[in-house]
């Protein structure tokens, strides 16, 4: 394996693990919305909110991180991103009433989608065509089994050692990633690319792609796929552990079918991808050893 090699894996690796933050932090503490309801005398209706909070701030973020680290460079947008996620991470942990946890977890919502949105632009500036395409596949098949392990660590950490021990746990995580960032993330947009957040500018970006129907029909599919997703994921806790009387551990090991499914395609693309590039360079005659010309 060559030194470009173990760099392009090396940085897949650091993104793929920057891009399982958001998945963890909602999966993970699933398994014990009926703990936090109980020691916060809290409705079930209310120990949702803070799943909603999450999502709605989410979701609403979306559409400026990548302005963000447009305009400012990819390493300080996640940088700063994950010191926030630290700080309010640390506020689920100690929060002392349920209307705090709903603020904290708002605020998680805030800077949660800064890594995933980012490590994709971080792609399309270092790499191109296949092997952009590529690499895509392989960090979100890692990113599809972050869902998928998040519940049973919850739950084991949950029976164990109480539902704040999964924010505690959070946060070491997100501290890992930090350093791990600091240490070795590229900044990999210069400054004279990089765009002003002028709101005019964005607003007819943001209009330019909002007429695009190619876009729109390609957006729907995983919208509608993961608005499915979410209604199983908030309905769960109490479907499962209140009216069927699943215990905790057996709440997290029922994710696992369904992340199944999800990560089955990623995989299949992957072959695919590495499978249409070997026939394309054989039928090229093309040796990789070899300069072009």
């Amino acid at each position: 394996m060559t030194e470009a090699s173990v760099r392009t894996w090396s940085l897949a690796i650091l993104l793929a693990a920057l891009a399982m933050l958001g998945p963890l932090s909602v999966d993970t503490y699933l398994p014990a919305f009926h703990a936090i309801g109980q020691e916060f005398n809290a409705p079930q209706i209310a120990v949702q909110q803070t799943l909603s909070a999450y999502l709605f701030a989410y979701a609403f973020m979306m559409l400026w991180h990548g302005a963000l680290a447009d305009a400012l460079g990819r390493r300080p947008v996640v940088l700063v991103g994950l010191g926030v996620f630290a700080i309010t991470t640390l506020g689920c942990a100690i929060a002392g009433n349920i209307e705090t946890l709903w603020l904290f977890r708002a605020l998680q919502g805030v800077c949660a989608g800064t890594c995933r949105v980012v490590g994709r632009a971080i792609i399309r500036d270092r790499f191109h065509g296949a092997e952009a395409q590529r690499l895509m596949s392989q960090i979100t098949l890692v990113f599809g089994i972050a869902p998928a392990v998040a519940p049973v660590l919850g739950g084991v950490l949950l029976n164990s050692m109480g539902w704040r021990s999964i924010f505690w746990t959070m946060l070491v995580l997100v501290i890992a990633l930090l350093i791990w960032s600091v240490r070795s993330l590229p900044e990999t947009l210069p400054a004279h690319a990089r765009q002003s957040l002028a709101p005019l500018q964005m607003w007819k970006n943001y209009s330019s792609v909002l007429r695009h129907r190619e876009f729109l029909l390609l957006a729907m599919v995983p919208a509608l796929n993961f608005a499915g997703f979410f209604v199983y994921i908030a309905c769960a806790p109490i479907f499962l552990v209140e009216m069927l009387g699943v215990s905790t551990y057996g709440f997290a090991w029922l994710f696992l079918p369904m992340e199944k499914q999800l990560i089955m395609p990623v995989t299949a693309q992957t072959a695919a991808d590495n499978s249409i590039s070997i026939h394309l360079n054989c039928a090229m005659k093309y040796d990789p050893r070899k300069p072009f010309g």
